[in-house]
């Protein structure tokens, strides 16, 4: 017997269950920037095909795209943080999430690795973080000698924002 893509996609979340005090993130990058999204957010993860144009949109959606057959919005994490468009072929992943009801696929350039990370790395947002990341980061990780911004993925698909 088949089981349904809701029980592997359950099945997945459930290999990255979180030990007590560590929360996992999947590091996604756009440009030289790596950000996180959290596991139990992202139904699916996969290499972007063709998307189909939205006329008159937020210029944040880069269209339609096929997900298993459910067409759902493509949106650009370039675009919505603002960040210009690199030379190298970009956005070639997108991670299949839900919000406000709907499902979207959010584009990357790639997607990295899990990472288990201690509740004890959370830093506050510092006051000099500005412009359109800090309004889509939710926390912020100090991990590797560097700051992780963990993307709130609420904000991210709300374009009142």
């Amino acid at each position: 017997m088949k089981s349904s893509t809701k029980e592997k996609q359950k099945d997945i979340i459930e290999a990255h269950k979180e030990p007590s005090g560590l929360t996992n993130y999947f590091t996604v990058f756009v440009d030289k920037n790596v950000y996180g999204l959290a596991v139990s957010e992202a139904q699916t993860i996969f290499r972007v095909g063709r998307i189909t144009p939205i006329p008159l949109t937020y210029r944040e959606v880069a269209g339609f795209i096929n997900l298993r057959g459910k067409i759902v919005v493509a949106v650009s994490l370039r675009r919505r943080l603002g960040v210009a468009q690199g030379e190298e072929r970009c956005e070639s992943f997108a991670i299949g999430l839900e919000a406000h009801g709907e499902n979207f696929a959010l584009l990357v350039d790639r997607v990295g690795d899990v990472l288990a990370l201690p509740t004890s790395a959370r830093t506050e947002i510092p006051p000099h973080f500005t412009g359109r990341q800090s309004l889509f980061t939710r926390d912020l990780y100090h991990f590797e000698s560097r700051l992780t911004p963990i993307l709130d993925v609420n904000k991210l698909f709300n374009f009142s924002i």
